[in-house]
């Protein structure tokens, strides 16, 4: 895959992450139960998923999942799970411009995790630890 095709698939992925939690919030304030909202949402992206799969046409790759790609994909989607049951809860309760920004302090936790549990293939550099800081500032300096 291409640079330039990965820094487009991020910019749509922030876009998607930037317009979701107006979507959750406006379906809060409509009377939608926290716990009610997040499992919509999360079967919506199940159904897509299913039809991303089938559209690209990657049947035959199952072949090649392997125990430990399982278990880490589970274990990513129970995070995601709770993260997004969190932050229902936290979108019912709060105001959209304070706890979208809280959210985003989640590069630190990845880049600590990244830094204990995969040193052999995460290089995490001083321009790293220095661009996470500034995020957590950021998001300090908004609340």
């Amino acid at each position: 895959m291409s640079r330039l095709r990965g820094q487009t698939e991020s910019v749509l992925a922030s876009v998607c992450f930037g317009l979701a939690p107006i979507f959750a919030k406006k379906g809060l304030l409509s009377g939608l139960n926290p716990l009610y909202g997040a499992t919509i949402a999360n079967a919506t992206a199940l159904l897509f998923m299913i039809l991303f799969f089938l559209a690209a046409r990657q049947h035959k790759g199952w072949a090649s999942v392997t125990k430990q790609g399982l278990m880490f994909a589970v274990l990513a989607g129970l995070c995601n799970s709770v993260a997004l049951v969190s932050f229902y809860w936290a979108m019912a309760i709060g105001k959209v411009a304070i706890v979208v920004p809280i959210t985003c302090i989640y590069p630190l936790f990845t880049m600590v995790v990244a830094y204990l549990a995969m040193k052999e293939s995460e290089v995490i550099d001083a321009f790293t630890v220095i661009g996470t800081l500034l995020i957590v500032i950021g998001v300090v300096l908004t609340i």
